[in-house]
């Protein structure tokens, strides 16, 4: 089974702000968007949650989390990108499930999640695997659980998100179909997604760019900590900050985890042909042990 069924409901404006009453307080959390717009998370005095996504849209979460209200005050896109690359997302977390921001492809093998700072060219270095012949697994978000003892990632939607103007050979219309352009960005359905709903993940790479940086893979300690910069969440007690270090640490069991350098005049082929070389490392010293 995949992620809990969460029913969407298209409402008007006026209907849903029938339905909101009040914050309770302070928002639990504000982030500005690539398009520059804020999204906003507030909770509400009836235990729902509200996000606000500038002046485009409003969703409101029931208390039992199992409906999501969309409010649209404009027609268009924008709004339906936000809905799928942030709120979903966002509820899966407010679910029980954790999550690193990430671009996640998918290999043979199981997924490759890419961390790294804004602008470091995660979602181009994922598109140039896709045009390897790589599936899509999650454009910015890596769902997790642990149903069983084994740590599983989710499918995202097959959607995602990359700059208008891509470098060297990489051609966005190869990769999907473009639905629209917003904020100087392309945002396409890939040709290529995984069939799975969930898939171990394999490797773990932390990318980091800048001037005169060494085109490298290295190896890191199997450290939960390493990925805290990349985990989502709102604010968690204590119960649940145990589960999450535990997942993560189990994750550390099954994964590789890797710190992979570029200049800035690296190429997103080489940055492939390196995760490729740790990949292939890692598949031998995987028949190695099992031999």
């Amino acid at each position: 089974m995949g992620l809990p069924r969460l029913s969407l409901a298209l409402q008007e404006p006026a209907e849903l702000n029938r339905t909101w009453r009040a914050s309770v307080g302070p928002p639990l959390w504000r982030g500005r968007q690539g398009d520059g717009y804020d999204l906003v998370i507030e909770q509400g005095v009836s235990g729902d949650l509200l996000f606000t996504y500038g002046d485009h849209a409003r969703f409101r979460l029931a208390p039992d989390m199992e409906r999501l209200d969309c409010a649209p005050n404009r027609p268009g896109p924008d709004w339906q990108r936000i809905l799928l690359g942030k709120v979903v997302p966002s509820v899966s977390v407010m679910r029980g499930y954790e999550a690193l921001h990430s671009a996640v492809i998918d290999y043979p093998d199981g997924v490759v999640a890419i961390m790294g700072p804004s602008g470091s060219g995660k979602s181009t270095l994922a598109a140039e695997m896709l045009s390897r012949g790589c599936s899509l697994f999650a454009d910015d978000q890596l769902t997790l659980d642990q149903p069983d003892g084994t740590v599983r990632a989710h499918c995202g939607t097959p959607h995602m998100n990359l700059a208008e103007e891509l470098p060297g050979e990489l051609d966005a219309e190869a990769l999907g179909t473009t639905l629209s352009r917003i904020a100087g960005e392309r945002w396409l359905v890939a040709n290529s997604t995984t069939p799975s709903l969930f898939r171990p993940v394999r490797l773990l790479c932390l990318l980091e760019r800048g001037a005169g940086l060494n085109l490298e893979a290295h190896s890191l300690p199997l450290n939960p900590l390493l990925l805290a910069p990349y985990m989502l969440g709102l604010s968690i007690d204590a119960e649940r900050q145990r589960s999450r270090f535990c997942l993560y640490a189990d994750l550390m069991e099954s994964a590789t985890l890797v710190r992979v350098t570029a200049g800035l005049e690296h190429r997103p082929e080489q940055l492939a042909d390196s995760i490729g070389q740790v990949l292939q490392s890692t598949r031998e010293m995987t028949t190695e042990n099992i031999s």
